[in-house]
């Protein structure tokens, strides 16, 4: 009977494989995104998941245009370079979330003065139930014109060191021609949107500056489009919504077996990668057949 290859010779290549790949399984294993963008952010009391990314949340695990900031545990989140503040959990199921302008937030009277502009490739243009209310800064001698009682709709505004003048506050579906002539009289103004129901009570003639602040500080919802069908989609097939890290824009459903383009039963998106258990039980499947070829392989 011919001798064997020398045992000791085969401990050190199985000693030898192990030191190769184990640290490049243990890195798979702590940097999937399967695993990473499963896991929430919290700011506050507001947890975000996909679209929403930042606050420790990779780029990779939401949408280009969903990045998160976060201010003494506010949310923050900038649209059209203006700052809004997200007041609760947004709503995965209705793709929902409810925002307020961060620089009406205590203030009737902002720095800039800049219109709220929503990217309709981003939200949804369904006002979802609000109406937009008009701000009117540097008005003098406005004549009411068409609008009852309008001292109740007054409220006092120095914007960038201007001088303190008169400012209004409408709803804009309620201006009249009339009375729209004479807001010409006015230095800026601009439009935000706020919930239908505090729409009405601004429109109201016993409306207040409160009734205002009110309504600023409730903000309004919008419906965000980010890929919507296709990570419900993802997640009905067990998958972690998120983008390509090569090419934001494209949709990713990150799955336990790898990447892939849209569902975890679709093509691998990207060349992709095998879970940690299907490299592990790869790599033992290597040491399995090096041992068989060990016990067969008689030294010549």
């Amino acid at each position: 009977m011919k001798p064997r290859l020398d045992p000791n010779l085969f401990t050190i290549t199985v000693a030898l494989a192990t030191l190769i790949h184990l640290p490049a399984l243990r890195c798979q294993d702590t940097d999937q995104p399967y695993d990473t963008c499963g896991q929430s952010v919290k700011c506050g009391d507001v947890e975000f998941e996909y679209p929403f990314w930042g606050l420790g949340r990779p780029a990779y695990c939401g949408h280009p245009g969903f990045q998160l900031t976060c201010r003494s545990d506010v949310p923050l989140i900038v649209l059209e370079s203006v700052t809004y503040r997200v007041l609760v959990d947004p709503d995965s199921s209705t793709h929902t979330i409810t925002i307020a302008r961060n620089d009406l937030w205590n203030t009737n009277c902002p720095q800039h003065l800049l219109n709220t502009t929503i990217n309709s490739t981003l939200f949804n243009g369904n006002n979802f139930g609000q109406e937009n209310v008009s701000l009117y800064y540097g008005c003098r001698n406005l004549k009411p014109g068409g609008i009852r009682a309008i001292v109740n709709y007054r409220f006092d505004c120095d914007v960038n060191g201007t001088g303190r003048s008169d400012s209004y506050f409408f709803r804009t579906s309620y201006i009249v021609t009339e009375f729209e002539n004479s807001l010409v009289q006015c230095n800026n103004s601009i439009i935000v949107p706020v919930d239908q129901s505090r729409a009405n009570r601004l429109a109201s003639v016993t409306a207040s500056e409160s009734d205002l602040r009110s309504a600023l500080t409730a903000g309004f919802n919008l419906q965000w489009m980010a890929n919507n069908e296709e990570c419900d989609q993802c997640v009905l097939s067990d998958g972690r919504c998120g983008s390509d890290s090569t090419s934001p824009e494209r949709f990713a459903c990150y799955c336990a077996s790898g990447n892939f383009s849209l569902t975890c039963n679709n093509s691998d998106v990207n060349g992709g990668g095998k879970s940690f258990s299907d490299l592990l039980d790869s790599y033992f499947g290597r040491i399995v057949n090096m041992f068989i070829i060990y016990l067969n392989w008689p030294v010549q």
